[in-house]
């Protein structure tokens, strides 16, 4: 893509979430002498302890490179990707940047990210496990690097099954739930103690209810693709039958078998109200330092036809653009090197990328939940699908699971969510 094409691209998107101030630090045609001496990180602010780890990798990065300053702009979510679309059509005050995993080929369709392969030995590329090293490539060429990863699992309360006087699913992959015995369980767990048709106590939920990151296992794991294996269509995947059938069983676990709230209603496990809950690796450490009252354990990621879990996190790129691509791809090694990733799982306690980070910590991943979580990262997980329309790809199936989640019919809903999408594909070919 010429230069031109990419600021035009890239200013669209600015233009459709709306423009503001550019985040603090952030210098748009800054002086010569300013660039050769700063390099700019644009990152989202994510809080403690995530912001240690960075600062760590900064630190780092300034004493190896006498003379050089990284100005760190850290931006909150909802600002993140309409700031970083303006930093780069402006062609300035952007060297290194967070990118959202699913957007990285995004990204690579608008030439806005380096090609890193010559500054990676293969057994450092190697190290990153499988899925997320999927979606660190575009076209053949690696142009982002993964800092952290995510799974999910079905977090059980212990005691509310024990009253119940129901036996507690088990941990290992080998006694993975399918979906019909959640029900099968959820049903039974459920309670309405005050007879008001609201239960006190729910069935199942899951914790991001309408988003493709947890949806799009429950098709996959039925047997459907989520999109096309040229990545031109979704036609035949996502309103195949296969798709169709988990779609409205998501839907019959609120309209049918009433297990799950329709809308999403904070802290439920967290206060003993809900029995199964369906949510994300970094859930383990919210119960262990925030709810030490919870009697929890976590179960494999339930299943139709064969287990899918889905993975993905924040990667960093190099802005193709940059004037000193040689120190911005060294400060996002400092941030994402074997070395650097054992020294961010210590501050951070989030679930790592690197297989030398699992490795190095058996006291931690050889026990459970982590273990878990660990095995389905290698084994199960799968990314998101890898197209430069992944957020028209996300805005319009997430519309489709929130009308099933209020009763819509599932194949009216997914065959007009493939129309949509398909519209939306048709303009990066």
């Amino acid at each position: 893509m010429s230069r031109r094409r990419l600021l035009t691209a890239l200013l669209c998107v600015a233009l459709l979430v709306g423009f503001g101030d550019l985040p603090a630090g952030l210098s748009v045609g800054a002086s010569p002498a300013m660039a050769a001496t700063e390099l700019n990180y644009l990152s989202v602010a994510r809080g403690e302890p995530r912001r240690q780890a960075i600062l760590a990798a900064v630190a780092d990065f300034e004493k190896a490179n006498p003379g050089v300053k990284v100005v760190l702009s850290e931006i909150p979510f909802d600002q993140y990707f309409q700031k970083a679309a303006i930093a780069l059509s402006s062609g300035s005050g952007i060297d290194v940047f967070d990118v959202d995993s699913p957007l990285v080929a995004s990204y690579g369709h608008q030439g806005a990210l380096l090609a890193l392969d010559k500054y990676f030995t293969k057994e450092n590329l190697d190290d990153i496990t499988p899925a997320e090293r999927s979606i660190t490539q575009y076209k053949g060429k690696t142009i982002s690097i993964p800092k952290g990863s995510t799974s999910v699992g079905l977090f059980v309360n212990v005691d509310l099954f024990k009253q119940a006087g129901l036996k507690v699913p088990g941990i290992d992959p080998k006694e993975r739930l399918t979906w019909d015995q959640v029900v099968d369980l959820a049903k039974k767990v459920q309670a309405d103690k005050s007879g008001n048709k609201i239960p006190d106590v729910w069935g199942f939920a899951v914790q991001q209810y309408d988003r493709p990151y947890m949806m799009l296992p429950l098709i996959q794991s039925n047997g459907a693709c989520d999109l096309s294996q040229d990545g031109t269509t979704v036609d035949g995947c996502l309103n195949s039958p296969a798709a169709i059938d988990a779609a409205r069983w998501y839907g019959d676990t609120f309209n049918k078998h009433k297990i799950s709230p329709r809308e999403q209603v904070p802290n439920l496990f967290y206060t003993g109200k809900l029995a199964m809950y369906l949510a994300p690796s970094y859930e383990a450490n919210t119960l262990k330092s925030q709810y030490p009252n919870v009697n929890w354990i976590v179960a494999p990621h339930p299943y139709f036809k064969k287990p899918v879990t889905p993975t993905g996190a924040w990667h960093v790129g190099v802005f193709s653009g940059t004037k000193h691509p040689d120190l911005a791809v060294a400060l996002l090694k400092a941030y994402t090197d074997p070395e650097p990733a054992k020294r961010n799982y210590k501050i951070m306690n989030y679930t790592p990328v690197r297989v030398s980070t699992f490795k190095a910590f058996p006291e931690t991943f050889n026990v459970a939940p982590n273990n878990l979580f660990y095995w389905e990262i290698v084994h199960t997980a799968v990314s998101r699908p890898r197209t430069p329309g992944y957020r028209e790809y996300e805005d319009l199936l997430r519309q489709a699971f929130a009308n099933i989640r209020q009763g819509a019919d599932a194949a009216k809903e997914m065959n007009a969510a493939v129309e949509k999408i398909n519209a939306q594909l048709r303009r990066y070919k």
